[in-house]
């Protein structure tokens, strides 16, 4: 894959959004791997459960590398999972403090998937952090788009 290269992901309708507690060292390392990264964005393989984090900034995406669609004459995988901060990283007021994150299902039946992604999430980026201490390359641009087209 060339530096020029762009992955893309899809967010299909919103299902249902709740609200939920990251826990610190899970929201710290992201934010540690991510700092490592030469890019605005860093992908983690969560093997266990055959699906792909993208952590950014401000959101957290969980790809299901499965499931695949495509929009007009464009593919990608589909995001079935993402999780938003409520607050800034500035705004926290220890290291220790834990996250409040809005979570929004794009798609039924994915609780379980959820409930998993607390713990493997975190045990999938200890492997990268393990693997890449010095730094942590990502060779492409990402790309998340609505699954339905806008209106015109």
């Amino acid at each position: 894959m060339t530096a020029h290269d762009t992955q893309s992901f899809f967010t299909p309708d919103v299902f249902f959004c709740q609200k939920t507690r990251l826990l610190s060292n899970t929201y710290n390392l992201a934010h540690t791997l991510l700092k490592r990264s030469t890019s605005d964005h860093l992908f983690i393989p969560i093997r266990s459960l055959q699906y792909l984090a993208i952590i950014e900034k401000n959101t957290f995406w969980f790809v299901d590398s499965l499931a695949y669609a495509t929009r007009g004459n464009e593919g990608g995988r589909l995001i079935k999972i993402s999780w938003h901060p409520l607050i800034s990283a500035c705004q926290r007021e220890s290291l220790i403090q834990h996250m409040d994150c809005r979570v929004i299902f794009y798609g039924n039946d994915i609780q379980e998937i959820q409930n998993r992604l607390n713990i493997e999430f975190y045990q999938a980026m200890l492997l990268v952090d393990q693997r890449h201490r010095d730094s942590v390359k990502t060779n492409c641009t990402v790309s998340i788009l609505p699954l339905r087209q806008p209106d015109k």
